[in-house]
């Protein structure tokens, strides 16, 4: 009987033993499982950082030529830019406005109408900033017409008879409303100027009227005022010319 107790207690043991090492082997086993879980998650922890720093080198990389892209457009933009103020700086110089253009615009016709090149080169470096004029000028009057009254004698010659002028205004009114002969100096005029040949030009507008022509080397200036009833006042200055 005790025989079999101890083998009883053999098996038990053993038993125990058995469950022991089950109980190891599965700890191991676990174990072993984590370990390579873990190994293999640190693997591909470290791939995923590989693979994002891969991506990171690309990126900078991408950006580093954008950049360089960048200052080189910028560079383009500001060269553009300083060649587009060269270009506008040349055009303000050289192309002429204000007065200058003026003066080639009137040359420009002039040669149009077939004056001559080299007469107005002549003409334009004979003027000077100084007129030379005479010293007495010629100062008459003369009738202006109106609707109401019209003189025969309403015309004078100035310039040694270069030119003939007349005019013509509105007529006067009463305190009745009603018109007299003499015109009105407050209202406009009409003056014309008839050079010799024929050729006649009118200027319209309030007194006083001031007018230029030119008759070869001569200038005549005339200024038109007010003058006493009926009549205007006209002064006529003889200058050189150019």
């Amino acid at each position: 009987m005790n025989y079999g107790l101890g083998l009883s207690e053999k098996k038990k043991a053993r038993e125990r033993r058995n469950k022991f090492f089950k109980f190891l082997f599965y700890i191991c086993l676990l174990g072993g499982a984590g370990a390579y879980g873990y190994f293999e998650g640190q693997s591909e922890a470290d791939r995923r950082v590989a693979n994002y720093q891969d991506q990171l080198d690309i990126l900078a990389q991408e950006n580093t030529n954008l950049n360089e892209k960048i200052r080189a457009a910028m560079d383009k933009q500001s060269a553009a830019l300083t060649e587009a103020r060269a270009w506008r700086d040349r055009f303000e110089k050289e192309i002429p406005t204000g007065p200058t253009l003026e003066i080639l615009d009137l040359v420009r016709a002039r040669m149009e109408d077939g004056v001559d090149a080299t007469r107005l080169l002549n003409v334009i470096s004979l003027v000077q900033n100084k007129s030379r004029c005479d010293e007495n000028p010629e100062t008459k009057r003369f009738i202006v017409n109106t609707p109401i009254y019209q003189s025969p004698d309403n015309s004078i010659s100035l310039g040694n008879g270069t030119v003939t002028v007349t005019g013509d205004g509105e007529p006067t009114l009463n305190e009745e409303g009603k018109p007299e002969a003499w015109y009105d100096p407050t209202k406009a005029v009409t003056i014309t100027f008839t050079q010799l040949g024929g050729r006649s030009e009118k200027l319209e507008g309030l007194l006083p009227i001031q007018k230029s022509l030119v008759f070869g080397t001569n200038e005549y200036r005339f200024n038109i005022v007010k003058g006493r009833q009926s009549f205007a006042s006209i002064t006529v200055t003889r200058c050189d010319f150019p």
